[in-house]
């Protein structure tokens, strides 16, 4: 190559190269100086908006967040699922669902059946909860933390809540009611007492 051109087309990238430095650092401190006033707008308009805001959150049902856990965990409730494995068809003979027949034999089938009867007992638990949470704000003049606390302490089991008709679960929150209103001090410390481990030697 002529050396007159190399030096033409070097002198013309080392130019374009000075004044696309020159211009961008320009626009560096333009953009700069611009977002720092945008920003302090924004964080005073912020500062604002979050002194008034509110959050609501929404209270699932019992029923409600087992249908989420069915939906989020629809794969465990496929792989645990093993009803209907043997029918009977019109032509006569037996068939055999293999799936489910895999389901009922395989590791990710047990594990799948063990995760929906955990489910099904944290539905149980949550209907109690349901429950109970009604009962002591229709039949107790309880509110706040010693009402929290009468919840805990008195809480019934979930197959004696199945059982009893709404009268015994009255006079069960009126029995109960008195005895925490005798020994309420008594009852405040025990729950305020760590829970100990009993470790097998």
């Amino acid at each position: 190559m002529n050396p007159g051109r190399l030096f033409f087309l070097m002198s013309i990238c080392l130019l374009l190269f000075f004044s696309r430095v020159k211009s961008s650092s320009a626009h560096f401190v333009f953009s700069y100086q611009d977002t720092t006033l945008r920003n302090e707008k924004i964080i005073n308009q912020d500062t604002n908006i979050l002194d008034t805001a509110l959050i609501v959150g929404k209270k699932l049902t019992a029923e409600e967040k087992m249908a989420e856990k069915q939906v989020t965990y629809k794969s465990i409730y496929f792989w645990g699922d093993t009803k209907n494995m043997v029918t009977l068809p019109y032509q006569g003979g037996l068939a055999v669902n293999l799936n489910k027949l895999y389901n009922l034999l395989s590791k990710k089938g047990r594990a799948s059946r063990r995760l929906q009867r955990l489910f099904e007992r944290e539905f149980e638990q949550d209907k109690v909860l349901a429950q109970w949470t009604a009962l002591t704000e229709a039949y107790t003049p309880l509110t706040g933390d010693s009402l929290v606390k009468f919840r805990a302490y008195y809480e019934p089991s979930s197959k004696w809540l199945r059982k009893a008709d709404h009268y015994d679960q009255i006079a069960y929150v009126q029995h109960s009611l008195k005895n925490y209103l005798d020994s309420v001090e008594i009852i405040h410390q025990r729950l305020s007492l760590p829970k100990l481990e009993i470790l097998n030697p």
